[in-house]
C-alpha cells in the first residue's frame, strides 16, 4: 500500500511539474506573440517617403513581430505608387525593406501625369524630372519613353523641359530645355549622350548655348 501511495504521489508529483512546464511554455510563447516590431529599416527609396511605405506595407502601429509575415508584407508594399519591386527581411525584432522604385522619365504638361516605362500616375507628388511641354505623335510615345528610360536618373533631374522638334532632315527629333540654361537638340536614338553631359560642361566651360548632339556633337552659344 505505501508503495503505491508513493507511486501515486510520483505520478501526480510529475504530472504537476508538465504541466507548470506547459503553462510556462505558453506563457512565454504568448509574451513573444506580444512582442512588436522595434526597428523599421527602409532603405532604396527616393520619392516615397519612409512614412509612405511604412503606411503602404500596414506597420504604422508596429505590430506583432512574430505575426507579420514577409510576404504580406512585401505584397502590401508592391501595390504603392511608385513601387517597381521590393524585398523584405526580418531582423532581430526587425523588419528590412528593400525598394526598387519606378523611374518618372518625365511629367506630361498636358495631363500633369508622372510618366514611367509601364505607366502614368497623377497625383502631388514633387518629382525631380522635366515637363513634355507638347504632344509626341502616339506612333513615336513608345520609342521616346524607351530613349528615355537610358538616360541616368541624376540627368533626367537636370532637364527642365522637353519639346517634341521635328525638322525636314529628322523627324524623331527633339529639344530639351536643362535647368542650368543650356539647350540639346537630340535625336531619338541619341539621347544615352546625354549620360555625358557633366563630362560635356568641363569642356564646354561658364558659358550658355545650344548642344547639337543629333548631328555634329558641337556647342554654339547664345
Amino acid at each position: 500500500m505505501k508503495k503505491e501511495k508513493k507511486r501515486r504521489r510520483l505520478k501526480v508529483g510529475r504530472l504537476f511539474m508538465v504541466l507548470i512546464i506547459l503553462a510556462l511554455i505558453s506563457f512565454l510563447i504568448t509574451k513573444l506573440l506580444d512582442v512588436r516590431i522595434m526597428r523599421i529599416d527602409i532603405r532604396g527609396n527616393n520619392i516615397l517617403t519612409d512614412d509612405e511605405v511604412i503606411r503602404y506595407a500596414k506597420l504604422e502601429n508596429y505590430p506583432s513581430f512574430l505575426k507579420t509575415l514577409t510576404f504580406n508584407v512585401k505584397n502590401d508594399i508592391k501595390k504603392g505608387k511608385y513601387v517597381k519591386d521590393v524585398k523584405v527581411y526580418k531582423g532581430i525584432f526587425s523588419i528590412k525593406i528593400r525598394i526598387t522604385e519606378e523611374k518618372v522619365l518625365y511629367i506630361d504638361k498636358n495631363t500633369m501625369e508622372k510618366v514611367t516605362l509601364e505607366e502614368r500616375i497623377k497625383d502631388d507628388k514633387s518629382i525631380c524630372a522635366p515637363y513634355l511641354i507638347n504632344e509626341v505623335p502616339s506612333d513615336k510615345k513608345a520609342e521616346f519613353n524607351k530613349a528615355m528610360s537610358k538616360i541616368n536618373s541624376n540627368i533626367i533631374c537636370l532637364m527642365s523641359e522637353i519639346k517634341y522638334d521635328p525638322n525636314e532632315i529628322d523627324k524623331d527629333r527633339y529639344y530639351v530645355n536643362m535647368n542650368d540654361g543650356n539647350g540639346v537638340y537630340l535625336t531619338v536614338n541619341k539621347f544615352n549622350k546625354l549620360n555625358n553631359y557633366n563630362k560635356i560642361l568641363e569642356n564646354i566651360g561658364r558659358q550658355n548655348g545650344i548642344l547639337y548632339l543629333d548631328y555634329g556633337d558641337y556647342f554654339k552659344t547664345y
